[in-house]
């Protein structure tokens, strides 16, 4: 049910926001035990996720949904691991048939824009089931051309085309003051449908008086089109202070705790020897440095090329390496 275009191992962007989601889970697992978590998602014919969730954090119960029958054949002759249920079901069925035994963590990895409302309304559908201390993770299609393109218009009118494609789309969902034309950008656009999910999750919990959805990361990343990614937890408003204490994510770089823009992955597209010479830099080196070190630029513009290597910069340690190796 995700994106099955673009080959796993090309996808370099969507890997670091898969390392840093690990990661994520690292530090709740200082508050939670994850291994005890049961983890749904839409596992993909490679089931590459529920193979690194299983491997780093020994989860024994995972679900993987899917809706098309060739891939769940796929994912069927892929499996991985006996732990791992892939069953042919509609996410919308899944989550309507849903029945909470424990701790869960659930993935939404969606790509389709014109479904965006249905998602939205499977994303607070999930929430409605879920207790305290479960996560949830929301990928949506965040590629502004995808809902209204450029084409010959001005910039402007484009922006409250989007607009009003947005609102359409999501009817009485639209977060009316929050969002506007002039976050219809390109490279805002994610930011906007960042603020529909706070909405969403907001119109969902409110009646709840004791817990609330707390997010924890939000990122942006383009490996063919732009994606959006939101992560949060169910959080008890008397724990709040000892969760956090615990888990060390407000001081953790890559948190995103107050819906605020999402951070950018966009990283340059490295060599094994480039790679290596710009972390043996850091930590302790920026961007600039480094790009007068290396002698060369990542793009033709030096500030799209200084603004890649910040974003490596940051995001280094969940940075992967693909390459070639016989078997």
């Amino acid at each position: 049910m995700s994106g099955e275009t673009i080959p796993y191992q090309l996808r370099q962007n969507k890997a670091i926001d898969r390392y840093a989601f690990a990661e994520l889970l690292s530090k709740l697992d200082k508050y939670c035990d994850i291994s005890k978590y049961s983890y749904i998602g839409f596992g993909g014919h490679s089931l590459e996720d529920f193979k690194h969730i299983h491997t780093r954090f020994d989860i024994q119960t995972m679900t993987s949904i899917e809706v098309d029958k060739e891939v769940y054949k796929r994912q069927k002759f892929n499996q991985p691991h006996s732990c791992i249920n892939c069953i042919l079901v509609p996410s919308g069925q899944f989550i309507e048939d849903f029945d909470r035994t424990g701790q869960t963590i659930i993935w939404l990895d969606y790509t389709k824009p014109s479904q965006l409302r249905d998602q939205i309304e499977e994303f607070q559908a999930t929430l409605d089931r879920l207790q305290p201390f479960d996560v949830v993770k929301l990928t949506l299609n965040a590629h502004a051309a995808s809902y209204v393109p450029q084409e010959r218009r001005e910039p402007d009118e484009t922006w409250q085309a989007r607009l009003e494609d947005l609102r359409k789309k999501l009817g009485d969902l639209f977060p009316l003051g929050s969002v506007n034309s002039e976050i219809m950008t390109t490279k805002l656009f994610p930011h906007a449908l960042n603020l529909v999910v706070k909405h969403a999750a907001s119109l969902s919990m409110r009646g709840q008086r004791k817990f609330y959805f707390q997010p924890l990361t939000a990122f942006s990343y383009s490996d063919g089109q732009t994606m959006l990614t939101v992560t949060g937890i169910i959080l008890v408003d008397s724990l709040t202070d000892e969760f956090f204490g615990k888990t060390s994510i407000k001081a953790w770089e890559l948190s995103n705790i107050d819906w605020s823009e999402p951070k950018r992955i966009n990283v340059p597209n490295l060599t094994l020897k480039e790679k290596l010479h710009i972390d043996a830099l850091l930590p302790n080196s920026d961007a600039k440095d480094i790009q007068d070190k290396l002698g060369f630029m990542f793009d033709i513009k030096e500030k799209m090329s200084l603004e890649m290597l910040k974003t490596y910069i940051l995001f280094y340690r969940q940075s992967p390496y693909f390459s070639r190796i016989s078997l």
